[in-house]
């Protein structure tokens, strides 16, 4: 979803889809491509390595990465979290929504993006400070696509939808993990995490303490 987010926002797709509706044609200059961008991951654990990855078969330039622990196994380059946002071209965020992460990413990070910049975020709404990320995208300092929410489902009157400019960002209502296909092994992985414990051997345990 994460690179499906990146060509759509690089490539105008949603903007090329409303101009055409609205009887237009030409809606800018030109898209941009991943080919020789910056791509920076936050969380490189094993859906952001495996993130790194895709892009990286789009021939990204560099892959930066920022993890609080090292991750020797990361196929890119691990960085402090401001060098992923003044280097990279795009940002993606992969990081689980806890006390330390909670608004992490505010307006101390975001004003080093681009104007050519995407910020994507598939992970949890309350990571990004909303109320900033939406005040910054009114200005046109960089380009968002989201997936989450800090209040899901997105009101029809947040400011994203009633104040930001359409093209600069792209809203999809969480549907990262709703393939029928990720489904299907959820169910699979339930059933046998029931079976293993019917036969004395639970697995996947998730601690309380």
């Amino acid at each position: 979803l994460t690179v499906g987010l990146a060509v759509t926002s690089f490539r105008e797709v949603v903007v090329g889809d409303r101009a055409i509706r609205e009887g237009k044609w030409v809606i800018s200059e030109g898209g941009l491509e991943i080919c020789n961008k910056t791509v920076g991951i936050v969380g490189i654990g094993a859906i952001g390595n495996r993130t790194a990855e895709l892009f990286s078969a789009f021939r990204a330039k560099e892959i930066l990465g920022w993890s609080r622990s090292p991750k020797p196994d990361f196929i890119g380059r691990q960085v402090d979290l401001e060098t992923v946002f003044k280097s990279s071209d795009i940002v993606s965020v992969h990081v689980p929504l806890n006390a330390e992460t909670q608004g992490m990413i505010g307006r101390d990070l975001l004003q080093h993006l681009k104007p050519d910049s995407v910020l994507i975020n598939v992970a949890r709404g309350g990571v990004v400070d909303q109320t900033v990320l939406t005040e910054m995208l009114c200005e046109r300092r960089f380009r968002a696509a989201l997936d989450v929410f800090e209040k899901e489902p997105l009101s029809q009157e947040d400011p994203l939808v009633t104040k930001v400019p359409p093209e600069q960002v792209v809203l999809i209502p969480h549907v990262g993990y709703k393939s029928k296909e990720a489904l299907q092994r959820r169910i699979a992985i339930t059933a046998g995490n029931l079976r293993a414990f019917a036969d004395g051997k639970p697995r996947n345990l998730v601690s309380t303490w």
